[in-house]
């Protein structure tokens, strides 16, 4: 097992690409806390984790409220001891032309991109740096690397993670806690499912198949591997469809 003995956190681990990597983590040994801001998902999830034979522990949050992260964090130190490996996963995707969109639109996407990222990491950096040891993933998007007309917010904001991501995989190195980005193209998930309901999602990459990654990202088998942002999910579906324009 690629993560016995070690504990985990995954934001947004309630759905989608979250969900596949903690049932991966559970098959590898780890000990997970999972967190989002809808208990009954992570709640399925934990259940499903226990069924691997593994600890889950499910703590709700709202990761754009700085006091709940706060709190969030402080009961997964307390109940579990330590983060091993951190896995920021939690997304939004709000789309549209620039000209119409709304300023909560456009906030509403780095709260969640980006904002409750910094929270989460800047969180745990004091046990991970005291341990001198700890691997960090962040999901940014294909996005994230490139321009999109109709996702400016969007793409704006996953850029965002593949800067703070290469910054403090800089800072961290000192510490030996290594800092990768992950940019899947398109994912079978409820998420994209809202933006794009007519796509069959089997002809687009399955959450299974970003966790794969994110587990190697994880685990001692990438120990080299420090400020990294790496494609996946590039099939030749994965070319972004053209949202409409509004009237």
């Amino acid at each position: 097992m690629k993560l016995r003995d070690k504990v985990a956190l995954i934001t947004g681990a309630g759905r989608g690409i979250g969900r596949a990597a903690a049932l991966l983590f559970a098959r590898e040994g780890a000990t997970l806390a999972l967190t989002s801001e809808v208990p009954e998902e992570i709640e399925a999830v934990a259940r499903e984790v226990r069924e691997h034979g593994q600890t889950a522990l499910a703590v709700p949050a709202d990761l754009r409220d700085e006091s709940q992260v706060t709190a969030m964090v402080a009961t997964v130190l307390e109940e579990l001891g330590r983060v091993d490996v951190l896995v920021s996963s939690a997304g939004v995707a709000i789309h549209g032309e620039v000209a119409a969109l709304a300023t909560e639109a456009w906030d509403h996407n780095f709260a969640v991109n980006m904002r409750g990222m910094f929270l989460v990491t800047r969180a745990l950096l004091p046990q991970f740096i005291e341990r001198r040891a700890g691997a960090i993933v962040n999901i940014s998007s294909a996005l994230g690397k490139q321009g999109s007309a109709m996702r400016a917010a969007y793409t704006a904001s996953k850029h965002a993670v593949i800067g703070f991501t290469t910054s403090l995989a800089l800072e961290m190195k000192p510490c030996g806690i290594r800092v990768n980005a992950i940019c899947p193209g398109s994912v079978a998930t409820r998420l994209r499912a809202r933006n794009y309901p007519n796509e069959d999602t089997q002809t687009i990459t399955q959450p299974d198949e970003v966790a794969q990654v994110i587990l190697y990202l994880s685990c001692k088998e990438s120990a080299s591997i420090s400020g990294a942002s790496i494609d996946v999910a590039w099939k030749d579906a994965d070319i972004m469809p053209t949202l409409p324009r509004r009237a």
